[in-house]
Order: C-alpha cells, then structure tokens, then sequence
C-alpha cells in the first residue's frame, strides 16, 4: 500500500467512525434526481505528503491527464470558457458552466485583477523573495461571490522555499472525499512540481489543509469497499517535466509526464452531488 492510500484510507475511516450526517437539515447539494443528497462529515483535517512521494491512490484509476489538463487550463492558460475546455475534452465542470458558456468569476477568472496577475507574482516572488512569507494566491472573492457558477472549493495556496525546495500548502473549503480529494492531490502535486521546476528547485512537501471533509449517502457503501481493496505501493511513480522547459506560461501537456503508475482494474463510479 502507497503513502497516498494509506493517508486515504484513514481520512474515510475517520469521516465514517467520527464524522455526523447532515439528514433533516436544508442541504444546498442535489443529485441529478433533484434528491438532497446529504453528507457525512468531519471538520478540520490535515494531511502531509512528504518529499519524493506521489499522492496519487491506486484503489481506483485516477484521470491522471484530465488533471493535468485542468491545472494547465485554470493556472496557465487562465481560462474558465467551456469551449476551451471541451477543446481538450475536459468535461468535468460540464454541470457548473452557465448559460454564457462560462464559470463566471470563479477559479481562473481570480487571478487577474487591476492590471496585476497572482501567478506571475507568486512566481517572481518565489524567485526574487524566496524567503517572503506573502507567497500565497488566493480565490476568494466576497464581493462578487454571486457571480460564480461555483464558490472555489480549492480556495488558497501558500508556498514557501527552504533547503533548495518548494513546499505548497492547501487550504480547501469543502472536500468531496469519494469523488473530487484524489483528483486534487494529483492535480496540485502537477503544479507544485511545475512552479518547482521554472523556479529551479525541488519539490518539497504537499500540505492539504481541509476544512469540511465529506462524503455522501449515495458513495459511502462503494466507498467502504474502495479502500478496502488491496493497493498498489507504486514505489516507482515519477512525475517528470521536460528539461526544456523554463517558462510556466508556456507549458504544454506533451511538457509533463507521469511514468509507473499502477491502480486497480475496478471502474469506482460515484454520482455526482451538485
């Protein structure tokens, strides 16, 4: 068993010992049935992935080039238009893009703002001040959080630099534990090794700060037998980035690499709660 599938298999069995249901109360979450669908959860919750490990689960295939995908159309390319989405066939945010063909002012519609640009920030912070302790970016937006088609779950990162490497907390609003939390390690593991890379240091450790750690009624008997599956250790994945490779805005999927991944056969469907 991986690091990955052991700190994820403990963050279920807590939920599932620890955690309370919301049943009764005025849930905003619907199924595609228009059911309430309602969850059990927990609150405060925080893993670390140290130095050199993967934080990628093998008791279900996790869309490794869907996620890379997404973080280069959200950090890279900045765009929250479902036609560049579907250019790529990423079609996981098809249920919250609005009539306008958008996600409104969510996600990557942050990051610039008054002639500013948080990543191009960070990452000359990261170069010119390592040692600032601003290094942070920041999706929240009190004013115009009625106009997102979604509040950011992913909301916040901070980065700091230290001993040659790039460290990367986390901070998640609401965490979907059965569908979206393995898709999100994976996806800002991408990016930690990517700013690492531009910026020419290491890759330190991945810090997921939670806050509502959740699944719903419908996932948790699947779920159960998920983590109850043998794993793969996976001793072996590497995440590598083409040497060539210097300028963050210009990075390409054919950039990024994922080599040794092993995960189970079994297809784990959970439906989605919105």
């Amino acid at each position: 068993m991986s690091y990955a599938d052991k700190v994820y298999r403990d963050l279920v069995y807590e939920i599932h010992y620890n955690g309370d249901w919301d049943f009764g109360e005025d849930v905003r979450t619907k199924y595609s049935d228009g059911k309430c669908a309602y969850a059990k959860s927990i609150f405060g919750y925080q893993v670390k992935f140290p130095k050199g490990v993967v934080p990628l689960i093998s008791t279900k295939k996790i869309f490794t080039q869907t996620a890379i995908k997404e973080m280069i159309l959200f950090w890279v390319k900045q765009t929250v238009k479902k036609d560049d989405f579907d250019k790529w066939n990423v079609k996981i945010w098809d249920s919250w893009f609005k009539e306008d063909g958008t996600l409104g002012l969510s996600y990557a519609a942050q990051f610039q703002k008054g002639g500013r640009n948080q990543v191009v920030e960070l990452i000359n912070g990261i170069k010119n001040t390592p040692k600032s302790r601003r290094l942070m970016t920041s999706f929240w937006d009190f004013e115009n959080a009625p106009n997102k088609a979604l509040q950011e779950c992913a909301w916040a990162t901070q980065w700091d630099v230290r001993n040659g490497g790039l460290n990367l907390i986390l901070i998640q609003r609401s965490v979907d534990t059965a569908c979206g939390l393995p898709f999100n390690w994976f996806n800002y593991y991408v990016l930690q090794c990517l700013i690492a890379h531009v910026c020419g240091l290491e890759v330190g450790t991945f810090i997921h700060q939670m806050g509502n750690v959740h699944y719903y009624d419908r996932h948790e008997e699947l779920l159960l037998q998920q983590v109850s599956q043998d794993a793969y250790e996976n001793k072996d994945v590497k995440l590598l980035i083409k040497e060539t490779l210097n300028d963050f805005f210009k990075t390409d999927v054919s950039d990024i690499d994922l080599v040794g991944y092993k995960c189970s056969n079994r297809n784990f469907k959970y439906e989605i709660a919105i």
